[in-house]
Parts: structure tokens; sequence; C-alpha cells
């Protein structure tokens, strides 16, 4: 994925080529390309450097301003950094992967505040009893309704999309005006004022105030993240560029806004992340720099539990500059003493009631023996019409009930022939309505995305795409069906090794799930069970994996069943399973062995008995109304 980085190195590299095609009327002289301003007026007042430490960095001594390439192409075509951004990519040729269907997500547009600028109990709430300076709440729009604080969450280009609302008084929680808004960062109109009443500089603070406030340059590539609005307001008071996620700490679902900011945050170098200092903050500042990138976001440990109680402690500057200056990147630590892990291993004894341990299947009889968990890579084989990706696509809508978010790499079958399945798993019918298809889409859109490319895809190529999904979508689960569409040749075990090897390592890193599928050797004996041998390729394969689960569809029975002629005797066969799932390997759990598993060809479903259940799988919120496409189905219950 091209980062903001990346882009810097390669304008660097074609330093001279770019400074020609930005300012043409410019000149090379000696170490330099010559013109009279970034207008490419006639002159000599603008000097970009073209080697050495300083390649790439520019100054014009008449105007005063300066940066490097980037903010000379912001000057010279008069756009943002983010246009830059992607004019820059376009010109150098590098791409950012994009997923076949991305989540489709409808907001709604919150009233615009009724309030006014703070003038009484809101003004005297901030301003007096949590320190917060006028000019920050000015700066920052903040606005009073009565007894309730209002807090307007503008898009950098100002457009309103989200509205909180507290109480004026400690202890108050803060929530949203209106539902189905669109969540994104508290802050952006004191980076990029849009409202011609707010000032693009904040003025001199008092003799009280921590410090004087500093200018805020919507060019500054340093931001500042806080775990809630007025300790955005707080860091401002300090001088920082600082704003809010809108859900406060933890993790998961918290930061689902950073899907509606990624584009936004890609402009910045440097994030600062100054949550609270609790376990909900910790667990928030990691989520944050996993998805945003690790190698941009640094941890602030501040003196106290937040950045509002410092302020109100009346620390200075210096107290917070050094919390700052000593920030920890998120860099992998390396090496640990076992009782590090005291938290961790007594969790692996006594996990918590609502600790997440992995995703399981919608099979009972795994209940408790089978988990997909963070950081590992689980392999699915079988012989050819086994049924691999299809018991594997029946877990989805299972995974989408327990909050999971997945990306659907099938190289071997057409995104809308994977919904097709899915479709009918899902909803449990096998003609479903229009309007039932519609329904169940959506739930599926809450949690799935699919990358259609039908053919070879290398390795890189997968995993850059998995990159992408990762820090946009919050992605935790990701299916790569099948590792022969990998373009490795069959006979080519190093490649085929150098491959899983590098899943591994990238579920690893990204603490996320990988579900890979693979084929079985052709052993002449279908009547044999898959193990852990037979997966077709290198050995290494399975032994990197860190689960293996082989399918055997029993056909023999399929053709006994077909052949009997009395029903009594089809019946009889029909209580025997069809299918045997085995769990060969799971290398973090206690539960190795097989299970037998009834196929539904008309859902696509796959259950734990003979009998149809009494109350089978559920997704949707309510009962299908059509008792036509009813009479062959049950009644369903809700997924917990």
């Amino acid at each position: 994925m091209s980062t903001i980085f990346e882009i810097k190195q390669k304008l660097i590299s074609r330093v001279e080529t770019i400074a020609e095609m930005l300012l043409p009327q410019g000149h090379k002289q000696g170490n330099n390309w010559i013109v009279g301003n970034t207008r490419g007026d006639a002159g000599q007042s603008l000097s970009i450097c073209l080697s050495g430490s300083k390649a790439g960095l520019w100054y014009d001594f008449a105007e005063g301003i300066g940066g490097d390439l980037l903010d000379l192409w912001c000057e010279v075509k008069g756009i943002s950094l983010s246009q830059a951004l992607e004019e820059a990519r376009a010109t150098l040729n590098l791409t950012r992967p994009k997923p076949f269907m991305a989540p489709h997500r409808s907001y709604r547009r919150p009233p615009v505040p009724t309030g006014h600028s703070p003038q009484n109990l809101v003004k005297t709430y901030l301003h007096k009893e949590r320190h917060i300076p006028l000019e920050i709440i000015k700066l920052y729009r903040i606005g009073e309704d009565g007894k309730k604080i209002i807090f307007p969450f503008y898009k950098p280009d100002g457009t309103l999309a989200l509205v909180k609302e507290r109480l004026a008084q400690a202890g108050a929680k803060t929530k949203p005006t209106a539902a189905q808004c669109e969540p994104i960062l508290f802050g952006w109109q004191a980076l990029f004022p849009t409202d011609p009443t707010t000032p693009r500089t904040t003025q001199q603070g008092s003799s009280t105030d921590p410090t004087p406030f500093p200018i805020f340059s919507s060019t500054n590539r340093t931001l500042v993240i806080t775990e809630g609005e007025i300790d955005a307001l707080s860091l401002a008071a300090y001088g920082y560029p600082a704003v809010s996620v809108p859900f406060g700490g933890g993790s998961g679902g918290k930061h689902n806004w950073i899907e509606n900011e990624f584009d936004h945050l890609e402009a910045f170098e440097t994030i600062f992340l100054a949550t609270d200092m609790d376990k909900p903050g910790e667990e928030a500042a990691h989520e944050i720099a996993n998805r945003l990138g690790r190698h941009r976001c640094y941890r602030v440990r501040l003196p106290l539990k937040d950045a509002n109680a410092c302020l109100m402690a009346g620390l200075d500057i210096t107290t917070i500059k050094a919390a700052f200056s000593s920030a920890k990147s998120f860099a992998p630590a390396g090496l640990r003493h076992a009782s590090d892990y005291k938290d961790k291993v007594i969790g692996l004894f006594w996990p918590e009631p609502e600790q997440h341990v992995g995703y399981t299947v919608p099979y009972p009889k795994l209940n408790g023996k089978l988990y997909f968990r963070p950081a590992e890579l689980t392999l699915w084989s079988g012989a050819s019409g086994a049924g691999k990706s299809q018991l594997l696509s029946d877990c989805i809508p299972h995974w989408i009930a327990q909050k999971s978010r997945l990306c659907l790499a099938s190289l071997e079958m057409k995104g809308e022939q994977s919904l097709r399945r899915l479709t009918k798993q899902t909803g449990g019918l096998e003609q479903p309505t229009q309007e039932m298809i519609e329904r169940i889409l959506h739930f599926l859109d809450d949690g799935l995305i699919l990358y259609e490319h039908v053919g070879k895809s290398s390795v890189d190529t997968l995993l850059d795409v998995f990159d992408y999904c990762r820090a946009r979508y919050g992605c935790d689960q990701f299916i790569i069906d099948s590792l022969m569409r990998l373009g490795i040749a069959s006979d080519d075990y190093a490649k085929q090794e150098q491959a899983v090897y590098k899943m591994v390592d990238w579920a690893v890193l990204n603490s996320v799930h990988i579900h890979l599928v693979a084929h079985a050797r052709k052993s002449g004996l279908e009547k044999d069970i898959p193990g852990t041998e037979d997966i077709k390729g290198a050995s290494e394969i399975g032994a990197n994996a860190f689960n293996i689960i082989t399918i055997w569809r029993n056909r023999p029975l399929e053709d006994k069943i077909f052949t009997a002629s009395l029903a009594q005797e089809k019946a009889d066969l029909a209580k025997r399973p069809g299918v045997i799932l085995n769990i060969a390997k799971q290398r973090s759990g206690d539960f190795e062995g097989k299970i037998g598993l009834w196929f539904d060809p008309r859902t696509y479903r796959y259950r734990c008995s003979s009998e149809h259940p009494l109350t089978p799988r559920r997704y949707l919120e309510r009962p299908i109304p059509n008792t036509t496409l009813l009479k062959n189905t049950f009644p369903i219950t809700r997924v917990r």
C-alpha cells in the first residue's frame, strides 16, 4: 500500500523530473532548480535542492515559505495535501488496491444545532471548571443549548457529520443528538476552518493559561488523537493539533470511524495517540495504531489519567512536552520474561466471560472445542468436490453475527456466484424473494468484503489488498480460496513454503486470522478421511498452519441412498452423516477429532443431526413473511 512515506521517497528519487514538471519555467543552476516563485514567475527567489541530504527540500526566500516536494505540489497547484498525494500516486504509477465490494454505508446528516456560542452555564463549566481557554472553545465551535454542551463534528471540508451533547456537569456522558450519523473524528474544524467567522489562528493566551497558543497549520503533518472531546480541547490549550475519537476507548466496533477517516488521515506522517491512561485507553491506542500504521503512531504516556486532568492540575507545557517527547512507537518489543505473560496465561486458563478467545463454527458439536484465534492460519483441505469452500462459506454468516469483518478472496468463483451460495446459507432458503435477497445482502454488507479476481494472483498482491482491507475496514478474518491459484507450480515446494510463511507472518503481525483452502492429494481411496499428511504440495504447508481441518464427503453413502428402492431403507441410510469434519490439528486448542455433519442441498447449510432442528440458525431480524417459501423450512431463532 503506497503510504505518504513511500511517495516522498519516490518523489525524491526523481526530484529533478518533478521540479521541472511542477515549475517548467525554472532552470537548473548547480545543485538547485531555480525559479521566481511557486507561480512560475521569472526570478531566483525559489530554490529546490536536487541532491544530497536535503534533496527535495525547497524555500522561497521572498515569500518566506518552503517545505518538501509534496508541499511544493500543493502550493504550485493550489490543492490540498490529499489531492496532491493522489496526483503524485498517478504520476509515480503507484496504485492503491480497492476491494471488489466495499461496504455501502448510508448515513444521515444531523440537524444543525439550534444553540449559540457558550455564554452562561456551558461557558462557566468549560472555562472555569475544566480550564478550557475561551479561544479554544471558539476555535472548536463549541455550542450551548440550555444546560447542554454541543460538540459539532465537522469534516475537513466543513460538512457537519455528527453532533454530540452532554450536560455541563461533572460525570455527564456525551451522546449523539441523532441516530445513524457518520462517525468521524471531532476537531477538524480547528485544523481546517471553513467558517469565515472562525479565525484560522488562535490568539495569545492570558497569563493564567498553560502556554500561548501556537498557530494551527492545515499543512502540518502531525496529529494528536485523544479519547474525548474535552481532552482534545485540553491538548489544544497546550498548543497541539488535537482531535478526538467519537466513541471513547476500547476496541472493535468503537473504531469503525477509521474507514470514514482513512483518506483524511493518510496525509499525516506522525500521529500521537494520547488516549486515557487505563485499559480501554490502551486498547484504543493499539487498535488505532494497528489500523493506521504502527510506523507513524506513537503512544503518549500522560502524567495523569487524561489530558484534561493534566490541564486542571495546572501542569505546565514543559511537562506535557516531555510526555510527547518520550512517546513510544508501536514497534515489536522483542524479548520478554515469562512473567510478562502472566495476565495472558491466566486468561487462557480462566478467561473472562466476555473475553474474545476466537471465532467459532455454527455446529453445536464443536461448541467450546474449536476457535479461530487472532494471529493464526487455518488450512481447509479435502478432495475436489468434498465441500471445502461450501462449508467454509456456511461459517461466514455465523462469523458476521459474531461481529467479525471478513475479506473473501475467491480466486475460483465470481463474486455473484459466491454471493448466490451465501444468500441461501444466510437466509436458510432455497429460493429467496428479491426483497429477502436485498435484506440478506444488507446483512452481509456489515461484515463482508469481496475481492474479485478469478484466476491466478501472487501472494504479495493478495496481502497488499488485505493490508488495505485491514487498515480501512478493520477486517480480522481473511479467506483465500485457494492455494493452487497463487501462481505457484504444483511441484515448486520451495515457493509454496515461502507463500505460506508470508501468510503466517502477515497474520501474526496484524493479529488476524487467515483461512487457506488447499486440495488433498489423490489417494484413490475415497473411503479414507484426509489427515495432516494428505495435503497436496509441500509438507511445510501443513507444518506451518496453526489449524488443519479436512472435509470428507461420503460418496459411497450417497450412492447407496440413491439406489435404495425402499423408503425405509433410504431413511435409515440418511441417518448416517454424509460429511465428516476432521479437526486434524489445533495448535492452540485441546481438541482434535472428527464430527459427522449432514448437508442440506436446498440451503447449502450443514447441520449436526439427520433431523432438521426445530430452531435452525437465523441471522436476520424478523421471520420471513412469505409463507409459500416457508412451507419447506422450519421456525428459526437468532444466533447467539
